[in-house]
């Protein structure tokens, strides 16, 4: 006896939706947010053991903390800021399918650059006011150029010779790693692995502090998130961005030079790095270290692939990231939990429910042959009970 035998067919499959309107979107992301983070702060309530609301109060007081003698939470749009900086610099990039995951080796040889040029010219930067402005200049300058040809390097073996971008940005972040260890070890001339603080006493090379030494970083971030929304949005550069994105053969059939544009764009990208890197040897910390950029190159990616590439929306969620982070480490300390582990899981469960969350705004899920949900749980049980049938 011959059974006849049916193709099986994938239970479901996923197909692109039809464009949601977008307040819709708008609706339900702010919906998947509020929703998660009140699941958080349940979670930290288990863990905890203490009042619920306390315990939102203490997220909120630790995200918003304002230091003595200043009105504003400066640490917190610092932190915004500079999550917003490396997220902006992939942006284009990743809007042309140019998988950039090296914004921290870019950043930290541009830093490095700097705090070079900060550490060798401290007795021309003394001398006058002049003479310090020209060397906070020249430190710029040459962040900027360490950070293009670190961008660059992995964009000429693309375009010539079709190497995979992503695994040799990656290696290129562990090559910055090793080369800022080295380099700070010289600097020190062996006695420690680290020179410190650069300048400490004369403050030669750093940015001068108006209102607080965050505003003119917080401001400069400001100005580049500005010009890369024009720059993707208004641009012919910022078109051949997109036609490339979307189709480099579209893009070579109608004539553009997709070897140019790609080094072009990361040209863009390692300027954006570079002011970073000058930003953290000048601004902020004045010194520099492998862990410098922490992972903040790594998050940078899902923020900007969240924001679907809007500078705007990841100015938002680079926000809202700062301020839990912030608020979780509070929690952590307060209550004693020894270290960030529950700000990471906090944190992580946030960003898989946005996650989620786009994948379900961009795509659904269709039921092969069925109608709905309810009908395909019903043919998967009465199958479980026809086999269940056959062995008895």
């Amino acid at each position: 006896m011959v059974e006849d035998k049916k193709a099986r067919t994938p239970l479901f499959s996923v197909v692109k939706r039809d464009d949601l309107p977008k307040y819709k979107a708008i609706i339900i992301r702010i919906a998947t947010f509020v929703l998660t983070f009140f699941l958080a702060m349940l979670i930290c309530f288990f863990v905890i053991k203490e009042n619920y609301f306390e315990i939102i109060g203490t997220l909120f007081k630790g995200a918003t903390v304002v230091s003595k003698g200043k009105i504003l939470p400066w640490r917190l749009f610092m932190d915004t800021a500079l999550l917003l900086a490396f997220a902006i610099a992939i942006v284009a990039p990743f809007k042309m399918k140019y998988w950039n995951m090296g914004a921290n080796g870019q950043v930290l040889v541009g830093a490095l650059a700097a705090i070079v040029v900060m550490f060798y010219m401290e007795d021309f930067a003394v001398k006058s006011s002049f003479n310090n402005v020209l060397v906070i200049l020249l430190m710029l300058l040459v962040s900027i150029i360490a950070s293009i040809i670190w961008a660059v390097i992995p964009a000429l073996f693309k375009v010539f010779f079709n190497t995979n971008e992503t695994l040799f940005t990656l290696m290129m972040n562990y090559v910055a790693s090793a080369l800022v260890g080295y380099v700070n070890y010289q600097l020190a001339q062996g006695k420690k692995e680290s020179p410190g603080i650069i300048n400490s006493d004369s403050e030669a090379g750093w940015l001068p502090v108006i209102l607080d030494k965050y505003f003119l970083p917080i401001l400069i971030i400001i100005i580049i998130t500005v010009v890369i929304y024009f720059y993707i949005k208004k641009t012919k550069q910022g078109y051949e961005v997109a036609v490339v994105g979307d189709s480099i053969n579209t893009a070579k059939y109608v004539g553009m030079n997709t070897k140019k544009i790609i080094i072009r764009t990361l040209v863009v990208s390692g300027i954006i790095c570079g002011i970073i890197g000058f930003i953290y040897s000048s601004a902020i910390n004045h010194s520099i270290d492998p862990n410098t950029c922490g992972s903040l190159g790594f998050t940078a990616v899902l923020v900007a692939w969240l924001s679907n590439f809007s500078p705007i929306i990841i100015a938002g969620i680079s926000f809202i990231l700062s301020f839990l982070t912030l608020g979780t480490s509070k929690v952590s300390s307060t209550y004693r939990l020894g270290n960030n582990d529950l700000s990471n899981v906090i944190i992580g469960l946030i960003f898989f429910a946005i996650l989620v969350c786009e994948f379900f705004i961009r795509f659904k899920l269709k039921f092969n042959g069925e109608n709905n949900i309810y009908k395909a749980i019903q043919k998967i049980f009465k199958k479980n009970r026809k086999d269940g049938v056959e062995e008895c």
